[in-house]
């Protein structure tokens, strides 16, 4: 019984004990701190060493460099000298040009060969008159106006009728020839070819009677009535278009 009251007391001084709250001790306050500012300290400054060798590779590029240099001035002073002498040729006065004495060459005769004209008088008998016929080194047969072609056969050989009449104001003249041949041309005008026939016919330029062949063709509305080729001119003439009518006429009997 004592031993439970006792243990009752007890634990009501305990109890009273742990609900009291002991009073705080009082804290002083802490001293205030001073920050001393600290003065910047500059840093060391460092030479830096040059590098080492680069006087010796300065010299060394220049070395290189100075052939280039020579190359350059004498090249420099080339060209200054071509300039001076083109300015020196182009002051320098004209020289007059020297004339070459040429051989002595006989009017309307060169070497072997007659000079004709680009136009010259042709005798033709029959009709016994004098036409102008213009001198074509281009054409390879002589040609001559013709109108009313007509071929026949006369003993076996073949023939052709033609008038010949360059205007109206000459008197129409008729020809019956045998044919020698017959060509086939094309005009620069047309893309066809165009048949002809071949005859010929005795003629005189100046004192020289020739026979030569002629194609038959209507020239009408061209200017002259004969035109005379290459086979007319070989081995017999030299054209010099320059001039015209460089043989006389022919004076019949």
């Amino acid at each position: 019984m004592f031993v439970r009251s006792f243990l009752f007391v007890a634990l009501v001084s305990l109890a009273g004990c742990a609900a009291r709250t002991p009073d705080p001790m009082p804290v002083e306050p802490p001293e205030p701190v001073v920050v001393t500012p600290v003065e910047a300290v500059p840093e060391p400054v460092v030479e830096k060493d040059p590098v080492p060798g680069a006087c010796e590779i300065l010299l060394t590029r220049l070395e290189e460099t100075q052939p280039l240099l020579n190359n350059l001035d004498e090249s420099l002073a080339g060209q200054a000298e071509r300039i001076e002498r083109a300015v020196a040729r182009i002051n320098r006065p004209p020289v007059a040009p020297q004339i070459q004495d040429c051989p002595s060459v006989s009017v309307g005769v060169l070497g072997s060969k007659d000079i004709i004209g680009s136009l010259e008088w042709l005798y033709m008998d029959p009709p016994g008159r004098h036409y102008r016929a213009r001198v074509d080194s281009g054409a390879e047969t002589s040609s001559l106006s013709a109108s009313e072609v007509i071929e026949f056969e006369r003993d076996g050989d073949d023939w052709v009728r033609f008038n010949f009449q360059h205007d109206s104001a000459d008197e129409s003249v008729g020809f019956e020839l045998p044919i020698k041949r017959t060509v086939l041309i094309r005009q620069a005008s047309s893309e066809t070819l165009d048949r002809r026939v071949v005859v010929e016919l005795d003629i005189r330029l100046g004192d020289e009677l020739q026979t030569t062949e002629f194609t038959l063709t209507d020239r009408s509305r061209m200017t002259y009535p004969v035109l005379l080729g290459r086979a007319f001119l070989m081995d017999l003439y030299v054209v010099d278009v320059s001039r015209s009518y460089t043989h006389k006429r022919y004076e019949a009997p």
